[in-house]
């Protein structure tokens, strides 16, 4: 019997290149009339720049105020860059858009909180890029292989390059 995929998990990094891995996410869930849930995990600040940033907002501002508007600025930018996407694709294919079930932005760890969200949503199948080899490589390539080696899902991981 073949796998039925309802429900597809899309983990993006709101890089530039990243609605090239969106496009698999869209093509699979018209092919199989699954939903999409989108996630945009942004990594906590390391505890050297969490420090440097406290002392800053101790001095200058509220730090509260200011997690909650990284998160409502990273909200604005994934809905923005789901327009472009949407634009971007032929006329005849935007109706697509009504696949997308819940767009969701949080402040984790990304593997783990991608994990959280593939059992909150019942997803079968998760939909991710990684970027090619460089100097960030090392840290974009280790979340995917978290993923891999945690989900209990199948994940696609879609090489972005100059598409």
């Amino acid at each position: 019997m073949l796998p039925d995929i309802k429900t597809i998990l899309y983990a993006t990094d709101l890089s530039g290149n990243a609605a090239y891995a969106a496009r698999y996410a869209v093509y699979l869930a018209a092919k199989t009339g699954a939903k999409i849930h989108v996630l945009h995990v942004a990594e906590r600040l390391p505890p050297d720049a969490m420090d440097t940033l406290e002392d800053y907002l101790d001095k200058n501002g509220n730090r509260e105020q200011f997690l909650k508007s990284r998160l409502e600025n990273s909200k604005k930018l994934l809905k923005t860059r789901f327009e472009n996407f949407w634009n971007s694709l032929d006329e005849n294919e935007r109706h697509l858009k009504k696949h997308v079930a819940s767009l969701h932005v949080v402040e984790s760890s990304p593997a783990e909180s991608i994990i959280e969200l593939v059992e909150k949503t019942g997803a079968d199948l998760i939909v991710m890029g990684t970027h090619q080899k460089g100097p960030v490589q090392a840290l974009l390539g280790s979340i995917s292989r978290r993923v891999l080696n945690m989900a209990k899902v199948p994940t696609l991981v879609v090489p972005i390059g100059d598409r």
